[in-house]
């Protein structure tokens, strides 16, 4: 099988990232790189699903490796694991040895999974300001998305997704549920919330998002579901309004500059400097876009406002609001600018990394940091809805109408070949029963139907 047959498999497949970014694999691997990195590094707390994908799954994921290795022409290969599961690079170091891969194992640190910081940690090479992997010939992949690559190869599409389920419920737990399955099935999985009033995080307790209602859907990209009461600090600190926290920012801020000093990017050379945006507030007109210039290369981890403002400010999502004006008005640094501004690594980098054990403190996550291990769980749900745009690129059409019975697996959407994006497939068997511009409903066979 040549490359371009390879490539066509894993598009068909409806392999994307899986660690929550979702371009697009086949896109990514059509490229020649001198390096490939397999992210296992589970970058957010209270997660074990990077853990689980690797011990559950070992032989599909050197298969993978395999599979990118020749496609890309990659000389190394490089598994990335926390030095919290040392463990599981233990089970698999004779195999990665007989294959010629590396195994690095990580600090106990975050955000350890950025592919920022993964590049440079193993190959020393900083990716360029606003740029990707492949500008310092590298592929940087989640462990999950490698395992899809190799049923991708095998002919297996992506219709399940692993996902760790934690936080206030009674049986924390990591498992592969359907993909579109509701998040409410999902925490019934895990014995149920322990809370009367649960809100779930989406993906993480840094970077997800805040979701109130239980009928929303599991994606491709989601790797975890952590389920909090609604009154959690960081449930009220996500929730807070643009009004709220600009206006709290405007009137506090005491130009500290801690938000910068502990941001991972900018003790990384990256022309990122959060008080100086904060700073902005305070501005109008040009002055107050050009002030926001410092906000264009957030990564958007929460380091500043979770962890480092002594105030209790909001300074990453005062960059956020800034990226979008910049956004709208077609303004950013010029190459000049970026060649000045970005500078040597900070000699305090490794004395300015956030541990893990921080964040729980900080956080109130401490009595949640309960090891939720995998269960293999035959999740039925009564019915799905497969969502068409949780890739980058265009969104799946619909290839099924209302009434059509499909299996697990059957292609229902389809992105025209020569635009980004990628099919997407059945999570069970069952009826189509509405078609939407987000989604496809699918309720599950009853017996008279099957």
């Amino acid at each position: 099988m040549d490359k371009k047959d390879i490539l066509k498999k894993i598009r068909d497949a409806g392999v994307v990232g899986a660690g929550g970014a979702g371009f697009p694999t086949y896109k990514k691997l059509d490229s020649a790189v001198d390096h490939i990195i397999a992210n296992g590094a589970e970058c957010e707390p209270l997660l074990y699903k990077d853990r689980e994908v690797m011990l559950q799954n070992q032989d599909a994921l050197f298969h993978g490796l395999s599979i990118m290795k020749d496609l890309t022409g990659a000389k190394d290969v490089t598994i990335v694991v926390k030095n919290k599961n040392k463990d599981v690079a233990a089970k698999f170091k004779e195999a990665a040895e007989k294959s010629g891969y590396n195994i690095f194992i990580f600090n106990d640190i975050y955000p350890a999974g950025d592919e920022y910081i993964l590049v440079y940690e193993i190959t020393g090479r900083r990716i360029p300001p606003g740029g990707i992997p492949l500008q310092v010939s590298c592929v940087v992949d989640n462990v999950e998305t490698i395992v899809n690559i190799a049923n991708a190869v095998d002919g297996k599409p992506v219709t399940e997704k692993y996902v760790t389920i934690t936080g206030a419920v009674k049986n924390p737990i990591t498992t592969a549920a359907p993909v579109g399955i509701s998040f409410k099935d999902c925490i019934d999985a895990a014995g149920g919330a322990a809370v009367d009033q649960p809100v779930v995080l989406t993906g993480g307790v840094m970077m997800g998002g805040v979701e109130t209602d239980l009928s929303a859907l599991l994606s491709k990209t989601n790797g975890g579901l952590i389920v909090l009461p609604a009154d959690h600090y960081l449930v009220k600190r996500k929730t807070a309004s643009r009004e709220t926290y600009s206006r709290i920012a405007h009137g506090q801020c005491d130009q500290c500059s801690q938000c910068t000093e502990l941001c991972p990017r900018y003790i990384m050379g990256y022309p990122i400097e959060p008080h100086k945006v904060m700073r902005s507030l305070l501005m109008t007109g040009e002055a107050k876009e050009r002030g926001s210039l410092w906000a264009q290369y957030c990564c958007e981890c929460n380091v500043c406002s979770f962890i480092a403002c002594p105030e209790g400010l909001d300074p990453k999502n005062i960059c956020v609001d800034a990226k979008q004006i910049l956004n709208e008005n077609q303004l950013s640094r010029t190459p000049a600018e970026l060649e000045t501004l970005f500078r040597d690594v900070h000699p305090m980098r490794n004395g300015r990394q956030i541990p893990i054990t921080r964040l729980y403190q900080r956080l109130g996550l401490k009595q949640y940091d309960r090891c939720a291990e995998f269960v293999k769980k035959d999740l039925n749900p009564a019915s799905v809805i497969i969502p068409l745009d949780s890739h980058i690129g265009q969104p799946a059409q619909p290839q099924v109408k209302i009434g059509d019975l499909v299996k697990r697996g059957d292609v229902i959407g389809t992105v025209s070949a020569g635009d980004l994006g990628c099919p997407v497939h059945a999570g069970i068997d069952g009826r189509v029963t509405l078609i939407e511009a987000h989604g496809i409903h699918i309720s599950a066979n009853n017996k008279k139907e099957q």
